[in-house]
C-alpha cells in the first residue's frame, strides 16, 4: 500500500498541475499503467466488508447470538475524546 501511495505522489509531482496536452497523453497513459500494476488487489480490502459495530451493546448481543468471540478495538487520545489511551 505504501508503494501505491508513493507512486501516486510521483505521478502528482510529475503532473505538476499542468493541463494535459496532446504530447502529455502517452506519458500519462504509461504512468497510469504503472500505477495500475502497483494498486493493491481487492482481496487486500476484504476487511471493509466486515459488518463492524460502533455500539458495544449491539456487538455483544450479536456475538452471543452467533456464539462468536467479540473483538474490541479501542483507539483514542487525550486531545480527541478524553480517553487515557495514546494515539496509534
Amino acid at each position: 500500500m505504501q508503494r501505491s501511495l508513493m507512486m501516486m505522489m510521483v505521478v502528482l509531482l510529475l503532473a505538476g498541475g499542468r493541463s494535459v496536452q496532446a504530447e502529455d497523453r502517452p506519458e500519462r497513459e504509461r504512468l497510469s499503467k504503472q500505477v495500475a500494476k502497483l494498486r493493491p488487489p481487492a482481496a487486500d480490502f476484504a476487511w471493509q466488508s466486515i459488518p463492524w459495530h460502533t455500539e458495544p451493546d449491539t456487538a455483544l448481543v450479536e456475538a452471543k447470538a452467533e456464539g462468536r468471540p467479540l473483538l474490541v478495538w479501542l483507539a483514542g487520545g487525550r486531545d480527541r475524546d478524553g480517553s487515557p489511551l495514546e494515539r496509534c
